[in-house]
């Protein structure tokens, strides 16, 4: 399935470039600041990003990785 969520204007911030990711996708994955995407780039220069499952700190402090991802990766 694929989704098109428009162009997105590149923005210069002192030394980086940036890209807005679209909204829709960041909360149907429950994404937020401080997450991380790994970047990668294929044959035809096109990106994929996908996220890294991050651990989190339950009320117990074991670390449990993020439910809500794992929960969408196995589906």
């Amino acid at each position: 399935m694929t989704f098109n969520f428009g162009p997105r204007k590149i923005q210069k911030i002192r030394y980086s470039f940036m890209v807005p990711l679209p909204v829709d996708w960041v909360k149907n994955l429950n994404l937020g600041k401080g997450n991380s995407l790994k970047i990668e780039m294929l044959d035809d220069h096109s990106l994929i990003l996908t996220p890294v499952p991050q651990a989190s700190q339950d009320s117990e402090g074991t670390g449990e990785p993020t439910p809500n991802y794992e929960k969408r990766r196995r589906q």
